[in-house]
């Protein structure tokens, strides 16, 4: 059943009134329920919460943040907010299902262009909330416990930290995003500790940090409060709330990435016992604009307690250096890592490192 947010819109109601009216409508009824964004563009006060059997299709026109909104575009309902502490660690994580968030006709999704500023406690100052010492809310899609999601269809900019950011997720497919990344920590795609069978294709544009990351770092306990050093709220909520034993990542397919900017294309990394494998990585091009370490990295850093294996089977076929100093970088000792069709067009470039 379709529901049009269009129809919620009026004199005096703020889009993102209007949609969570339109959402609070489309719950009630049975089935896959389709919300659709269309006509003009819409300007967010707060993030859209998804619930297990929706579509949400935003159709030729924009989502943008108000000034000075510091939250994710999209998250799940399920995800629980403490009002006394709304940034920080979760009263409660539950699942979300069956969940598509498509974009069609040139539809895009552009941060806020006036970040909050706040105090930051270990710098002693206050600062613009971008970047991973903010936790979170600077993610454009945050979820936790997702299983079988789609996203795709759309042009981000204008993020706020990462574009998209996963824990404890599986058969989640991210396809055809064009993002581009300017601010610090400007992470595009986020595998964090947990994920499983995802299949990441046909990504392409400019980011700040690495592009797609498989990053499995969680600690089995977090027993330190926030703020944490520099970290002030948590990028990782449900792994600050639950302690975990589902904390490897494996089964990922990342394909058809074509992108430029800072770090790498893509990063693999293990740390605190956990562990990375079943990762095919194929067919990424890194842009000719600079800056770059490695178009493909695996590594073990951001924490201690790597053994050796723990990132394992991992392939690699048809990487393509522009600029960057390693087309492949391999910085931990890994296991059953095949390598094939490497190419590194920077003549002052390296083909590989560790290998």
């Amino acid at each position: 059943m379709e529901f049009y947010v269009k129809n919620y819109r009026g004199a005096g109601i703020a889009d993102s009134d209007a949609i969570d009216a339109c959402l609070a409508e489309a719950k009630k009824a049975e089935g896959v329920k389709t919300v659709i964004l269309d006509g003009e563009d819409y300007y967010l006060d707060r993030a859209i919460l998804v619930f297990d059997d929706l579509e949400v299709i935003v159709d030729g026109c924009m989502l943008k943040q108000k000034k000075h909104v510091f939250d994710n575009f999209f998250r799940s309902e399920n995800f629980i907010v403490d009002p006394e502490n709304p940034y920080g660690v979760p009263l409660e994580v539950n699942p979300v299902k069956n969940v598509k968030i498509l974009g069609r006709n040139g539809a895009s999704l552009y941060g806020t262009a006036w970040p909050r500023v706040g105090y930051h406690p270990f710098f002693e100052q206050d600062q613009l909330m971008v970047g991973d010492f903010w936790g979170y809310r600077t993610h454009m899609f945050n979820f936790a416990l997702a299983d079988t999601m789609e996203i795709g269809g759309f042009l981000l900019r204008q993020t706020m930290g990462w574009a998209l950011s996963f824990e404890e997720s599986c058969n989640v497919h991210i396809h055809d995003l064009e993002i581009h990344s300017h601010v610090k920590n400007g992470d595009g795609i986020d595998f964090r500790s947990g994920c499983h069978h995802c299949l990441v294709e046909n990504i392409s544009g400019t980011t700040s940090d690495d592009t797609i990351a498989c990053t499995a770092l969680a600690k089995r306990e977090y027993p330190n409060p926030m703020p944490l050093g520099k970290g002030v709220y948590p990028g990782e909520p449900y792994h600050r709330l639950v302690p975990s034993d589902n904390r490897d990542i494996h089964d990922i397919t990342i394909r058809n990435v074509t992108t430029g900017g800072r770090m790498h294309g893509v990063i693999v990394l293990a740390a605190n016992g956990n562990k990375v494998y079943n990762i095919n990585i194929e067919d990424i091009c890194e842009v000719a604009d600079g800056g770059r370490e490695a178009t493909v990295k695996l590594y073990t850093g951001y924490g201690t307690g790597y053994t050796k294996g723990d990132i394992h089977d991992i392939h690699l076929k048809n990487i393509r250096s522009k600029s960057a100093h390693y087309a492949v970088m391999v910085a931990a000792e890994v296991e059953n890592v095949t390598v094939e069709d490497v190419y590194q067009d920077n003549p002052e470039g390296e083909l590989t490192s560790g290998i």
